[in-house]
């Protein structure tokens, strides 16, 4: 019967020799995330990613308007309203469906997810600008793109943690601008093209930009994989037992209820997500206000403006989310109080001067809100269950941003202006901070975990490690002399143990089959359940017993094993 147990190396080395990433594991002999080389060019694919995804979606107003125009029928006095559900079902299962992506990703591979989601993704696009009818854009453009976005997004993050750590502040700064810049693009690009070719043809052309999605996943090159050393399923009630205790235990790994006993987390999710009932309104309807409001200006320039400053924000108060003296719960607050009172504000505008000003300080609340999810959900909830609880609250976040750009297009078929459809999506932010103050006081975590760091931990528990790998070792071979404190627990892992023989002088040969001794392998399980003290006996029975076995293979190698 085989072992009920998951192992994760590094692909491009050998098992035997390659670096691990367990929760367990509390030391690695080398530092397997390389913080460059190749992780500049995934690091540069997982940006265009990103912002071919968020791209997308925050310019959906101005494919709303074309749509409105094409599909227009005086009979049909729902005719925004169902216009809206065609951006709303994207963007829902975009945000719905992250979590499952990140776990298949760990679960299937990086890159099978990546460009199956980068396929779907196309196939949706592609299919949508040969649509007559406007409910199949709810299947085309809403179903598989959301899907197809959401499988390419959530790997694009996880990918990062197998490339980065001490550079994770840059590349989580670098994506996520990466984003804003491609919205900033598709507000100026995308109106020409309806002027000049059309919807059918503009939607060809951004299939043709959703199509590299599939290129990008293939440079996801994963450093981690999992392999389990369960036998293959037969047809037997003990093999059969095996597998289910084994996707059992998967699934709990994953699937962490227990973060929902966490009042602070529980009440922070539920102000999130009533905020988050007017958040994507604007994206949606603000181009087609100000349509009707001020005919002769450029309504597409305002998600422009609105992802200028939302990129801004987001890297500048990121970084004084870093600091321990300024609350990061009264930062998103303070944020959802002003994107509420300026989403109120926007029938006030009296010119297209006064809706850009607004929607530049919408921009700053919006990368304000963001760049607070991934700190937020680490102090409320532990390294334990950071991962799973933005997968939640992601999850959370599907249903307001669905239901909300409808309910106002509802609103505007029957009132004929948005006006009160934006003075109503303003409330939602202002009680979401209200509901915040009921969340106890919690230590922040310092420097701040990011939204990355939070995905790339599901394939790799280590990235919220802040020491360097080799001081670690460095320690452990300071406190070989005098042996561990009482209280302390000493892993050794098998590379590790060779790591340390060479350093005391036992230049072991270096080979592809890793140790062949079956009692070596017993004892350094058995060292891993045992206390520090124990842990140093075992160290010396490991130099022993290799010396040995050297010493009988090869006559000749006797003098390179002194001590």
């Amino acid at each position: 019967m085989g072992k009920n147990k998951s192992q994760t190396h590094v692909s491009d080395e050998p098992p035997q020799k390659a670096g691990k990433c367990h929760k367990n594991d509390s030391l690695t002999s080398t530092q397997v995330q390389p913080d460059g080389g190749y992780g500049w060019v995934v690091c540069f694919t997982s940006m265009c990613t990103n912002g071919t995804v968020f791209g997308s979606i925050n310019t959906f107003g101005i494919l709303y308007l074309a749509m409105l125009e094409e599909y227009s029928d005086p009979s049909d006095k729902n005719i925004s309203f169902k216009t809206a559900w065609v951006g709303s079902v994207c963007t829902g299962l975009t945000f719905l469906m992250c979590m499952v992506a990140s776990i298949l990703s760990d679960r299937i591979g990086i890159r099978k997810v990546a460009f199956t989601g980068g396929a779907l993704a196309f196939i949706g696009m592609l299919s949508s600008a040969f649509v007559e009818d406007l409910m199949l854009y709810y299947l085309t453009y809403g179903v598989l793109m959301g899907l197809g976005f959401a499988f390419v997004y959530a790997p694009s993050l996880v990918i990062l943690g197998h490339y980065f750590k001490k550079r994770m502040g840059l590349v989580n700064g670098l994506v996520t601008f990466g984003s804003a810049v491609f919205t900033i693009v598709y507000s100026l690009v995308l109106p020409e093209l309806l002027k000049t070719i059309g919807l059918k043809y503009s939607l060809l052309c951004l299939a043709g930009l959703i199509f590299l999605l599939m290129p990008y996943s293939l440079t996801w090159k994963p450093r981690f994989q999992q392999e389990s050393n369960l036998p293959a399923l037969a047809l037997s009630s003990e093999s059969i037992v095996e597998h289910m205790n084994d996707c059992c235990r998967w699934t709990r790994k994953y699937l962490n209820v227990k973060i929902w006993r966490n009042r602070g987390y529980v009440v922070w999710a539920v102000a999130n997500g009533v905020s988050l009932f007017g958040y994507f309104i604007p994206f949606v309807h603000l181009v087609k206000h100000t349509k009707d409001i001020f005919p002769d200006s450029n309504g597409s320039l305002l998600p422009m403006c609105i992802s200028i400053t939302s990129g801004l924000s987001r890297i500048t108060f990121g970084l004084i989310a870093d600091t321990s003296c300024i609350s990061r719960m009264h930062m998103q607050q303070a944020a959802f109080i002003l994107l509420g009172v300026t989403t109120s504000c926007i029938p006030l505008a009296d010119s297209f001067v006064s809706l850009i000003i607004i929607c530049l300080v919408m921009g700053l609340c919006d990368g304000l809100f963001i760049c607070l999810l991934g700190p937020i959900a680490f102090d409320l909830v532990g390294e334990q269950g950071a991962s799973q609880a933005l997968g939640f609250l992601f999850s959370i976040f599907s249903v307001p941003m669905t239901v909300g750009p409808p309910v106002a297009g509802l609103l505007y078929d029957y009132l004929g202006s948005y006006n009160v459809a934006f003075h109503v999506a303003g409330v939602p932010p202002i009680i979401g901070a209200l509901l915040m103050f009921f969340i106890p006081r919690h230590k922040q975590h310092v420097p701040a975990v990011t939204e990355i760091e939070e995905f790339a931990g599901v394939s790799c528990p280590d990235i919220y490690s802040s020491r360097s790998v080799q001081d670690a070792s460095n320690r452990v071979m300071a406190k070989e002399n005098r042996g561990p404190s009482k209280t302390e627990l000493v892993v050794l892992s098998e590379q590790e143990t060779l790591d340390l023989l060479k350093t005391n002088g036992l230049k072991a040969k270096s080979s592809d089959d890793g140790f062949e001794d079956e009692d070596y392998k017993e004892d350094e399980k058995t060292g891993e359940d045992k206390a520090s003290e124990e842990g140093k006996s075992l160290l010396e029975e490991r130099k022993a017993r290799v010396m040995s076995s050297r010493d009988s293979k090869n006559t000749e190698e006797t003098s390179d094993f002194k001590d």
